[in-house]
């Protein structure tokens, strides 16, 4: 089965039969397409697949300026420090940009590409990279504090809570560590890839994040405890937000999920065109948006999942969300980023970036599986097979643990490397 097709089958139990098992992961190639933005003190801050990283302003949609790194930028909301903001590209490298002028301030450089954009705690940028590493690096000098070494690739966005710094890695685990130090103090398996494009979700020293083993978890933070887990029809890749004690998230398998955060329990869902992958949802008096892969942007009912309004841009939309002013600003593939009116849909403007050229992304590795599937729905009793040859990365080489697995002693340098 293609990547781009559908994988149209709802809530349904795999069974593997055999297995070509590598990790899947997606990289975009030259072009204008824009995967989210920061907004700080009225400005519009964010990267771009043309190699830029842009300042425009929120209110008109005008540019203020651009800066140009060696790479992609297909990152999300930037972090900010004083008067900096900090963003990661292809090319390895974290850069430090003044938010006025766009001027360089410094740039650090990873071991490889980075996916996820950099968070800020305490004067410390955090940030991973497909070298499997996760680095602190000071936000005024550009210079390493430590880092953790993961077991595969880090496409995460560390996220920090009180004394912990939490992240995520293609090895399937999500690691605590100690902010300040970089020492793990716990980790937690699942089954499955973990991608985090924007800061985890935690709420009461609760911590809700999904796998691409399809579950949403719902984990005690302090004993890395599972509370419950939910099971979607496909991979999630989507950071859920949590309201008024119920958690939305979007999923691969198509459907927006709206379920009560403290039992798992689903309360609706919404089937949209395609995938809903990356983009993370926003909520406005009511009204929760968010993006899809079929190029819609909606606006549903937050206590109902019943359809306002929809936009419909000219490519596919993975962008999270961002409010500004009763208003919704994201990023589409079609190289645009769009504000919209929250309340009715309508455009307020849409910025283009440097070229019309969309940009083009490939799954570089494959997972090839002929995959047994049992259908729910009553009446179908035969066995359908697919052979999916870009598929879920399943990770079957380990066994999938209910409990935490905790290891104490990690592997960091106070030295870059690669500086």
């Amino acid at each position: 089965m293609d990547f781009d097709k559908d994988f149209d089958i709802e809530l349904s139990d795999f069974n593997i039969k055999k297995r070509d098992l590598s990790f899947r992961y997606w990289i975009f190639e030259y072009g204008g397409s824009v995967e989210g933005c920061g907004i700080s003190d009225g400005v519009a801050y964010f990267g771009s697949c043309d190699y830029f990283i842009y300042a425009v302003d929120a209110e008109t949609g005008k540019l203020i300026w651009k800066f140009r790194t060696g790479d992609c930028v297909p990152n999300y909301a930037p972090a900010f420090y004083g008067d900096n903001l900090y963003l990661s590209s292809y090319d390895s490298y974290l850069y430090c940009l003044n938010k006025k002028t766009g001027s360089e301030v410094w740039r650090f450089k990873a071991g490889d590409k980075c996916w996820s954009p950099p968070t800020c705690y305490d004067g410390i940028i955090y940030f991973g990279s497909k070298d499997s590493y996760v680095y602190a690096v000071d936000a005024k000098s550009g210079r390493e504090v430590w880092r953790f070494k993961t077991g595969d690739m880090a496409i995460t966005t560390p996220t920090a809570y009180r004394d912990k710094l939490v992240i995520g890695s293609y090895d399937g685990f999500l690691y605590v560590l100690d902010r300040k130090t970089g020492k793990e103090t716990g980790r937690f398996k699942t089954a499955g890839n973990i991608v985090n494009m924007i800061e985890f979700a935690i709420d009461k020293n609760m911590i809700y994040f999904g796998s691409f083993d399809n579950n949403m978890y719902a984990l005690n933070l302090d004993t890395l405890k599972e509370v419950w887990r939910f099971k979607a029809g496909y991979g999630i890749t989507c950071v859920p937000l949590v309201e008024n004690k119920k958690l939305y998230f979007g999923s691969q398998d198509h459907n927006l999920y709206c379920l009560d955060a403290e039992t798992g329990k689903e309360i609706w869902r919404f089937r949209a065109g395609d995938r809903i992958g990356s983009s993370t949802s926003a909520i406005i008096e009511g009204k929760i948006y968010f993006g899809s892969k079929d190029h819609n942007f909606y606006c549903l009912d937050s206590e109902t999942g019943e359809e306002i309004w929809r936009f419909r841009a000219m490519n596919e939309i993975w962008s999270p969300v961002t409010v500004y002013k009763k208003s919704v600003v994201f990023g589409s593939i079609d190289c645009h980023l769009y504000r919209l009116d929250a309340k009715t849909g309508k455009k307020i403007w849409a910025f283009l970036t440097s070229t019309k050229t969309v940009a083009t992304y490939k799954v570089s590795e494959e997972v090839s599986a002929e995959i047994t599937v049992r259908q729910e729905d009553a009446g179908e009793k035969d066995d359908e097979k697919y052979d999916l040859t870009t598929s879920v990365p399943i990770d079957l080489k380990s066994e999938y643990s209910f409990k935490s697995e905790y290891a104490f002693k990690s592997e960091y340098h106070t030295k870059s490397e690669y500086v």
